[in-house]
C-alpha cells in the first residue's frame, strides 16, 4: 500500500451521448454464434430453483463456437449465472464485487488509500493478475482501462474496468475457467468473462435501493454508520419488427466514503517532529476505506431483422464516474507543509474523473452453408487525475491548493468478421468450423498537469511539486499507437458418440511486438450420458498493453523499510534514465495452460464438477521495486534528478506456475411449498516462482547490492491471494417469498510486515492472516405481481480480516490497522433495502 499518489487523466470527450444516439440507428445483435445462442437461452425470469436446475444444461456463448454446446457437455469448465443470481450479488452496485460473490475463482481486492485504485479496481481469476483475464460483452472484446495499476499486489497491470459496465444492463454472466488465447486472443490467460446484456423485447423494470455500512470498529472502539449508497435505475424494451428489440436503460449510484483508519502514532515520521506533530498522536488523521464515488450509466442493446434476412445489431455502454480518495497525512512541521495555509497539517484529497465508452455495431447473415458476422467497435477510457486540499510547498503561501496532476486516454477501434458452418463428414455429429479475422488499432496518450503541479519554487528546503503528486511534466507526456491483425480457425466435432475433440489456432501480428501463433486442443469423453471427463492443453500470448509501454508518473511512497516517505518515479522501459538502471524493451508474456476435470449428474437435480489446472507464465511483466539507496541518490543527483529519490520501471522479471482445483456442487429440491437450490463451490489455488530476474550489469554499476525485486515484493506475488475460497449458497423461492443465503470463506493469506520483530516466513518478517467467513442474507416479499421489496445484508456478522501487528509501525502509523489485500475488505457489515417495480 502506498500513501496517495497516482496518476490519470484528461482527454476531451467527443460527446459520447451523441455517439450512442447515432449508433442506435445502426441497430443490431451480438456475434453470429452469440445471437443464435441467445435466441435459445433462458431469460431467467422463472424461479431460482428452475434456473439453477437448467443452468448446467443451458447453451453457452463462450468455450465453444458450436451453437448447441451446453455448460455440461463442454470440454472446458464454464459457469453460467442467471439474472436472479446476478441481481442478488449486485447489492452494492459493484460488478466486480458481484463476480467475487458468485465465483470462488474470482477475487476483487479492495485496495485502500491507494491513489487511482480508489476509482479503478481489477478482478483476479484463478489468482492471476487482473490483465490476464479477458472480458467480453455479448461475445465482443472489452477495452482495458487507461490507468496502470501501481498500487496492488499486481502492480504494473492494466485491467478492464469491470465496474464501468452498467449493472442493470446485465442479463447473465458466463465464466470460462480455462486458457483461451487461441480462441479469443491476448489476455485470455486465466480465462474469459462474458457479460450478456438484456434483450427482452417488451416490458421494463425500475428500482431504487439504499444501503450503508453499520459496523463496530475495534481500532477506535466506535460503532460507525457510513458508506451510504443510493442506487436508482430503470430499463425498458421496445419491439422492432417481428423479432427485433431495442432495450435501453440508465442507472445512477452515489456512495459516501468509509473511514477505517486507526489512531495515529506516526508523528515521529514528520521531518521536524514538532510539538504540533506530536500532539496529533492518538487522533485519527489518516484515511483508509472506500472513496466517495458517483457513477452514472447508460446502455442500449438492439437488433433489427431486415426483409432479406440480415440482422443489424448494436450495443453500447457509457460510464461517467467521479471519485474522491485520500493521500497520506502531512504533519504541521513537515517540509511538505506551508503553515500559513495548513497550521494543523493536511491530508490531500485525490480526485478522479473518468469516462468510459464502448460502442459495437454490425450485421450478420447467411451465405449458403455459412453464417457470418461483421462488426466494428470503439472503446475509449479517459481518466483525469487531480488533487485538492494540497500544496506545492516550494511555492510557499502563494501555492494553489488544487491541481490537475495528469491525464490519460486509451482508445481501441476494431473491425472483425467471423463465419461458422457445420460440415457433414460422416461422423456421429457434423464438424463445426469457425474462421475469422480482426484488425485493431490502439492509441494511448498522456497529458501534463498544471504547471504548479510539478514546479520547483524558490523555497528550496521544501519538496517541489504538488503533494500527492507531483504532476506529469510536458516533457514526460506520451503519444503512441499500434495496430494488431489476427486470423483464427476453430474446429470441433464428436468423433464418436462419446468422444468430442476440438482444436483452435490463432495468428496475431503486432506492429510493435511482432507476431505469434497460439493453439488449443480440448476433449471431452462421456463415460455415460451423465458422467464425463474433459481436458485441454493450450498456449497463450499476451503482448504488453500499450499503456504499459508509455505510462510514467512520480508518486510519494514509503522507502524500502517503511520508515520515511520518498518521491519515486515510475518510468517506461524506453526512458533513458530507466535504461541506465537496466531497463529493456518489454517482451510479450507467454503461457501454457493444462486442465483436467470431470462433470457428473447423479440425478436430474444434482450436478458435480471437478477441474484441476496448471498455468505456467514466462516473462511475466511486473513493476520493479523502488530502486533506492545512497548510491542511487548520488547517481540521480549527478544526472540532474535530485527531485526524485528512487526509480522503478516495468520489466519481464518473472516465470510463475499456478496450480489449482475447482469443485462445484448444485442440488435442487422441493421445500415447504417452494423450491430450494443448494450449491457449494470451492477453489484451491497456489502460485510459485519458477524464475526471477533480479539484476543487470547497468544496475550493478550503480549499486551492486540492489535487486530489481525485493523479497517483500516477491512474497506478496506468491502469498497475497487466499489459498482457498469456499462459497456455500442456498436460494429458496415460493409464490410470494424468496430467501437467499451465501456464506463465503476466504482462506489464509500472508503478507510481509514492517514489524522487524514479526516471525520470519520465507526468510522475511511477515504475518499470517487466518481464514475469515462472510455471511450474506437477502429476503424478498412480492407485494404484487409488479412490486417486490428486498431487504438484506452483506457480511452481516460484521467480520474483518485479522488485525495487523500493532508494533514497530506495522500499521503505517495507524493508517491501516487491517490487512488491506484481503478480499473481504475492511468495511464491515453492509445492510440495504430495495424496491423493484416491473411493467
Amino acid at each position: 500500500m502506498h500513501p496517495r499518489h497516482f496518476y490519470p487523466v484528461s482527454a476531451t470527450p467527443a460527446t459520447p451521448l451523441r455517439a450512442i444516439v447515432l449508433a442506435c440507428a445502426m441497430l443490431g445483435a451480438p456475434s453470429a454464434w452469440a445471437q443464435d445462442v441467445q435466441a435459445t437461452t433462458s431469460t431467467d425470469t422463472g424461479t431460482s430453483a428452475e434456473t439453477a436446475t437448467a443452468s448446467i444444461d443451458q447453451v453457452t456463448i463462450v468455450g465453444s463456437r458450436a451453437r448447441n454446446r451446453t455448460v455440461f457437455d463442454s470440454s472446458v469448465p464454464i459457469d453460467r449465472f442467471g439474472t436472479r443470481e446476478v441481481s442478488n450479488a449486485l447489492s452494492t452496485g459493484d460488478v466486480g464485487a458481484a463476480l467475487q460473490n458468485l465465483s470462488p475463482s474470482i477475487n476483487f481486492p479492495r485496495i485502500e488509500s491507494s491513489g487511482a485504485s480508489d476509482s479503478v479496481r481489477g478482478i483476479q481469476l484463478r489468482g492471476l493478475a487482473p490483465d490476464q483475464v479477458l472480458v467480453l460483452i455479448n461475445g465482443k472484446r472489452r477495452h482495458t482501462s487507461a490507468v496502470l495499476d501501481t498500487e496492488s499486489s499486481f502492480a504494473g497491470t492494466v485491467p478492464v474496468d469491470i465496474n464501468a459496465i452498467p449493472p442493470n444492463a446485465i442479463d447473465h454472466i458466463e465464466i470460462l475457467r480455462d486458457g483461451a488465447g487461441a480462441q479469443y486472443g491476448s489476455d485470455a490467460v486465466a480465462g474469459v468473462i462474458n457479460i450478456v446484456l438484456k434483450k427482452a423485447r417488451t416490458g421494463g423494470a425500475a428500482s431504487v435501493s439504499y444501503g450503508a455500512n453499520h459496523t463496530h470498529f475495534d481500532p477506535t472502539d466506535q460503532t460507525l454508520t457510513d458508506g451510504q449508497t443510493v442506487i436508482v435505475n430503470a430499463d425498458y424494451g421496445v419491439p422492432l419488427g417481428e423479432a427485433g428489440y431495442f432495450r435501453f436503460g440508465a442507472e445512477t449510484r452515489r456512495r459516501s466514503p468509509t473511514e477505517r483508519a486507526g489512531p495515529s502514532d506516526a508523528g515521529w515520521t514528520s521531518y521536524n517532529f514538532t510539538p504540533a506533530d506530536q500532539a496529533l498522536d492518538g487522533k485519527v488523521v489518516f484515511k483508509s476505506g472506500d472513496s466517495r464515488q458517483r457513477n452514472h450509466y447508460l446502455f442500449y442493446n438492439t437488433q433489427l431483422t431486415l426483409a432479406n434476412g440480415l440482422d443489424l445489431y448494436s450495443f453500447a455502454t457509457l460510464n461517467e464516474r467521479t471519485s474522491d480518495g485520500s493521500a497520506y497525512f502531512r504533519y504541521p512541521g513537515d517540509p511538505s507543509n506551508v503553515l500559513a495555509l495548513y497550521p494543523n497539517g493536511y491530508r490531500p484529497v485525490t480526485n478522479g474523473d473518468k469516462r468510459d465508452l464502448s460502442i459495437v455495431a454490425g450485421v450478420r447473415g447467411s451465405l449458403g452453408e455459412w453464417k457470418w458476422d461483421a462488426s466494428a467497435r470503439h472503446g475509449s477510457d479517459r481518466f483525469d487525475y487531480g488533487v485538492s486540499h494540497s500544496v506545492n510547498a516550494s511555492l510557499g503561501a502563494a501555492s494553489p491548493t488544487r491541481f490537475k496532476l495528469a491525464g490519460f486516454d486509451f482508445r481501441q477501434n476494431a473491425l472483425n468478421v467471423d463465419a461458422t458452418r457445420s460440415i457433414d463428414i460422416g461422423l456421429p455429429a457434423p464438424l463445426s468450423l469457425a474462421v475469422g479475422a480482426e484488425w485493431m488499432r490502439e492509441t494511448y496518450t498522456s497529458s501534463a498537469g498544471d504547471a504548479a503541479s510539478y514546479a520547483a519554487g524558490s523555497f528550496t528546503d521544501a519538496p517541489p511539486g504538488a503533494q500527492a503528486g507531483p504532476g506529469l511534466r510536458p516533457s514526460d507526456a506520451y503519444d503512441g499507437s499500434r495496430q494488431i491483425r489476427s486470423v483464427y480457425a476453430d474446429v470441433e466435432s464428436d468423433l464418436t458418440p462419446r468422444l468430442l475433440v476440438g482444436a483452435a489456432a490463432r495468428y496475431s501480428d503486432y506492429s510493435d511486438f511482432g507476431s505469434a501463433s497460439t493453439g488449443k486442443l480440448s476433449t471431452r469423453y462421456k463415460v455415460t450420458e451423465h458422467f464425463l471427463v474433459r481436458g485441454s492443453l493450450s498456449n497463450s500470448f499476451r503482448a504488453p498493453a500499450l499503456v504499459q509501454t508509455g505510462f510514467r508518473f512520480a508518486t510519494l511512497n514509503f522507502n524500502a523499510d517503511g520508515t520515511a516517505l520518498q518521491t519515486a518515479a515510475l518510468l517506461p522501459a524506453s526512458d533513458p534514465l530507466a535504461r541506465s538502471f537496466g531497463a529493456q524493451q518489454l517482451k510479450p508474456e507467454k503461457s501454457t495452460n493444462v486442465s483436467l476435470g470431470l462433470a457428473w449428474k447423479p440425478a436430474a437435480a444434482t450436478s458435480v464438477t471437478v477441474d484441476a489446472y496448471v498455468i505456467r507464465i514466462r516473462d511475466r511483466i511486473t513493476r520493479s521495486s523502488d530502486l533506492q539507496s545512497d548510491a542511487v541518490t548520488a547517481y540521480l543527483a549527478a544526472n540532474g534528478r535530485s527531485d526524485i529519490q528512487s526509480v522503478a520501471y516495468l520489466a519481464n522479471l518473472l516465470d510463475t506456475r499456478t496450480k489449482g482445483l475447482d469443485v462445484i456442487l448444485n442440488h435442487d429440491l422441493a421445500f415447504t411449498s417452494g423450491k430450494l437450490n443448494l450449491n457449494a463451490a470451492l477453489n484451491l489455488n497456489k502460485t510459485s516462482l519458477d524464475k526471477v530476474r533480479q539484476s543487470s550489469a547497468a544496475l550493478t554499476n550503480i549499486d551492486p547490492i540492489l535487486t530489481l525485486l525485493t523479497e517483500t515484493s516477491l512474497f506478496r506475488i506468491k502469498h497475497a491471494s487466499p489459498t482457498s475460497k469456499l462459497i456455500l449458497g442456498a436460494d429458496w423461492q415460493a409464490a410470494g417469498w424468496g430467501v437467499q443465503a451465501r456464506a463465503t470463506r476466504f482462506g489464509e493469506l500472508k503478507d510481509f510486515s514492517y514489524d522487524s520483530d514479526a516471525p520470519l516466513i520465507d526468510g522475511i518478517p511477515a504475518q499470517r492472516f487466518g481464514a475469515v467467513w462472510s455471511l450474506d442474507l437477502e429476503g424478498q416479499l412480492k407485494l404484487s405481481k409488479q412490486l417486490t421489496v428486498s431487504v438484506g445484508g452483506n457480511n452481516i456478522l460484521d467480520r474483518y480480516p485479522q488485525r495487523v501487528r500493532q508494533t514497530n509501525n506495522a500499521t503505517y502509523g495507524g493508517a491501516l490497522p487491517y490487512n488491506f489485500i484481503n478480499p473481504i475488505g475492511v468495511n464491515g457489515a453492509y445492510f440495504y433495502a430495495k424496491l423493484n417495480y416491473t411493467f
